[in-house]
């Protein structure tokens, strides 16, 4: 495995003080910790919401991140909200075929990604491509022998997915 050559990115959260003036919140620190290790596969999570509509007053979601840093949430946040991930993968390696019961967001930030649907269809994903996943069965693959990979997803749950045979597809994903 190639050594680890991706930054660690800073969160900048911006906050309103009493009278309504902006300021960059100093709440948490900026730099965004590694918080999970999937099989190489190094996961941060770069902010968590509630159940919409979330509450910013007394600083309401920014407790709950404060949180989320040291307690780690599942990969989708149940009952509602929103999890940011930062997800860095390993030149040549890949995560199991999995399917998570959300709506995801993910954007290619950093190499390539090759993602792999359960009936065998791939793409690559390149830098500032966006992938819409719908509670799909798939698999992310780092096809590049020297080069880490980084994706950003925001992740929502999603009501389960029923299909015209009224089979509903349940999440899925393999324990280490």
């Amino acid at each position: 495995m190639s050594a680890y050559p991706l930054p660690n990115p800073q969160r900048y959260i911006t906050d309103n003080d009493d009278s309504g003036n902006s300021f960059f919140s100093k709440a948490v620190n900026e730099s965004l910790p590694v918080v999970n290790d999937l099989g190489g596969a190094l996961m941060r999570i770069g902010y968590t919401t509630d159940r919409p509509p979330v509450s910013l007053t007394a600083d309401n979601d920014l407790d709950l991140y404060e949180t989320a840093l040291t307690d780690v949430p599942s990969l989708v946040k149940p009952g509602g909200g929103a999890n940011v991930w930062y997800i860095d993968t390993p030149p040549d390696s890949a995560s199991p075929m999995h399917r998570t019961v959300s709506l995801d967001f993910v954007i290619q930030v950093y190499g390539e990604i090759e993602l792999t649907l359960s009936n065998g269809e791939q793409r690559i994903i390149k830098e500032g491509d966006l992938t819409i996943q719908r509670s799909t069965l798939h698999q992310w693959r780092n096809p590049s022998k020297t080069k880490w990979s980084r994706m950003v997803g925001v992740m929502t749950e999603s009501r389960p997915v029923v299909t015209k045979d009224n089979g509903t597809l349940a999440a899925e994903f393999p324990k280490h």
